[in-house]
């Protein structure tokens, strides 16, 4: 029976399809450079700035504190990376929205993490939201409505401390 598992393998291997990036070129062919890849907008706000929005409330909720600065902190790189990248997006300035609406709630939440004041850091998250609205009706989107994450979407991270 050990004899056969290598002819298997071997059978498996040869039925692989040719993988493009395994593949020689042609003779006469170029290969043409790989554009970069820059998320869109929905892109960044479902896959970075929500899981950051809430993972900020799950951890200021309990008063980890660390990891709420930490969260903060990843949010706000999130934003600088959509100025960079999508600083405009159809006809919007994102990078003015991000500048006048969210910039100045972020820095109520780092105060108040700053100072461990649980009630001042449900209030002022509650003005980060409320900024993440005013954005989205700012750019004709406002059915996309943020609020404060009523259930932990991250049952496999632990948000209090022990």
């Amino acid at each position: 029976m050990l004899r056969m598992v290598p002819r298997i393998v071997l059978a498996g291997a040869l039925m692989l399809p040719n993988l493009p990036s395994a593949r020689a070129e042609e003779p006469g062919e170029t290969h043409k450079p790989t554009e970069a890849y820059a998320p869109g907008l929905g892109d960044f706000m479902t896959a970075y700035v929500q899981p950051h929005h809430i993972k900020l409330w799950l951890a200021g909720s309990v008063k980890n504190w660390a990891l709420a600065e930490y969260e903060a902190n990843e949010l706000r790189e999130t934003f600088e990376d959509i100025v960079t990248y999508q600083g405009n997006w159809h006809d919007y300035s994102v990078a003015k929205l991000v500048e006048t609406v969210l910039t100045p709630p972020l820095g109520e939440v780092d105060q108040a993490i700053r100072e461990k004041n649980a009630a001042g850091f449900a209030k002022a998250f509650d003005g980060l939201t409320a900024a993440c609205n005013t954005c989205h009706q700012a750019v004709a989107h406002p059915f996309l409505v943020i609020k404060t994450p009523s259930a932990d979407a991250f049952p496999d991270q632990d948000f209090a401390l022990r």
